[in-house]
């Protein structure tokens, strides 16, 4: 992005600050002058964040060691969602690997046979992050490919001002202008702009938007959330007497459950609700026809689920752009695309989401609370269903990711494993889980107690 003058960016919050960062750090070496424009609605934040790994993503984007910002934005490591039942042991949802595959066939279609062969599996011990949290112990992920230990993978809870700050002190480091003026509207007509109290045009080569509220111009808007209406019912604070390496989430009844999110010595208690009714006037923006103007931001989407944080959108956009955007020159075409890829992203969180909660209220032996499911999330459930995978973002790309766990963990019903899978015999493949159980067991000693 290194043929523009100057660069718009509106917002009050964290959305604003990370695309603030982002920008700044791509662009330091050029004459770029990026200006934020923070006199607009303060974006809604939580007291407390969880991304997923993808965190780490951005860290390096900005060129940051995520080590230099553990006490100045207090960081704090978790190892991913304590699923907890009443009638069950809690499933452990670790952002790391589960065993290891043998040759091309992925663990998870092993251990879907292993279980089809009506073997029992506790996915807890499989997975040496996840009896560490049953432990109590943790231990820093290793870069020897050979060690156990390399499997971890790390989120990251820390104070949301706390990050904002260090957000900002970085960005006015490398240049960034911020003005408190009153933004009226944003708008592309005679080029992009933004329009301040005074009436005056602020013109730019570059806009984006993470205020959704601000209307570009006439496009229209739409929702691709409505049919998953979620809101927080409640709040509530406690001390946390020991520092959590989960988020904890339990369903409560048919169309409620609680996510319990902790951070050194402070816990959050938020009560969500799935309501049956459209969505209202909460929408994810199109982005209007213009060259060079995005909107941008968890406020596009009205996603309220305790499985997903809206740092998590601001890290798939700023991936996108990291793609699409080396130098835009070609008018409509890379917007298009940029926005067709991020529709795509948010579309698979929602589909996922639902999956993910009728499983969760099924295993919590709650009859009554199916989700309606979109037809791209049918889709998905009758393809992991018959092959024990799904589509994942783009077009038919096929992946092991976390979310195939969650589904395991969950009791997601599947008939069938990849063809491959068939040709393993049964004491190879109990041979195989036996193995991974005595490896994690193990090394489990080792790892050091929490502090």
């Amino acid at each position: 992005m290194n043929n523009f003058e100057k660069i718009a960016i509106v917002g009050n919050g964290l959305s604003a600050w990370m695309i603030c960062a982002f920008m700044a750090k791509q662009l330091q070496h050029t004459d770029t002058k990026i200006t934020l424009y923070v006199g607009v609605e303060p974006e809604a934040t939580a007291d407390l964040q969880s991304p997923l790994p993808l965190i780490n993503e951005f860290f390096k984007a900005i060129e940051i060691l995520r080590e230099a910002l553990v006490d100045s934005a207090s960081l704090h490591p978790k190892l991913g969602t304590a699923y907890l039942f009443d009638d069950q042991a809690p499933f452990i949802h670790v952002w790391g690997q589960y065993g290891a595959p043998i040759g091309a066939v992925e663990f998870h279609q092993i251990v879907m046979r292993y279980m089809q062969q009506n073997y029992p599996v506790d996915l807890n011990k499989l997975s040496i992050a996840a009896a560490s949290v049953l432990a109590g112990r943790f231990q820093k992920p290793t870069q020897n490919f050979q060690s156990i230990f390399s499997t971890y993978e790390s989120s990251w809870s820390f104070e949301t001002e706390a990050f904002l700050q260090f957000l900002k002190t970085m960005s006015l480091r490398l240049g960034v202008e911020v003005s408190e003026e009153k933004i009226s509207r944003i708008g592309y007509d005679d080029g992009e702009y933004v329009l301040g109290e005074l009436n005056v045009p602020y013109k730019c080569d570059y806009l984006i938007n993470t205020v959704p509220g601000l209307m570009i111009g006439e496009h229209g808007v739409e929702s691709w959330f409505a049919s998953m209406p979620l809101e927080l019912k409640s709040q509530a604070k406690k001390n946390n007497a020991l520092s959590a390496l989960v988020n904890k989430v339990k369903a409560l009844d048919e169309t409620s459950w609680v996510c319990e999110v902790s951070h050194r010595n402070l816990a959050v208690l938020n009560v969500y609700r799935f309501m049956d009714r459209d969505s209202g006037d909460v929408y994810v923006h199109k982005a209007p026809r213009a060259s060079r103007c995005l909107n941008f931001g968890p406020a596009m989407a009205n996603v309220h689920s305790p499985l997903f944080s809206a740092i998590d959108l601001n890290l798939i956009v700023l991936k996108l752009l990291l793609r699409y955007f080396p130098s835009p020159s070609d008018d409509c075409s890379v917007v298009d695309e940029f926005n067709k890829a991020f529709r795509g992203s948010l579309e698979n969180l929602r589909d996922i989401t639902q999956l993910s909660l009728n499983a969760l209220f099924a295993k919590s032996n709650l009859k009554n609370s199916a989700i309606p499911l979109t037809s791209s999330a049918s889709y998905k459930a009758s393809l992991f269903g018959c092959r024990g995978r799904y589509p994942v973002l783009e077009n038919e790309f096929f992946k092991t990711e976390w979310q195939v766990w969650l589904l395991l963990g969950l009791g997601f019903k599947f008939d069938g494993t990849e063809p491959m899978v068939s040709f393993i015999d049964e004491k190879t493949i109990k041979e195989h889980i036996g193995k991974v159980e005595a490896s994690v067991m193990k090394n489990l000693p080792l790892t050091p107690l929490v502090n």
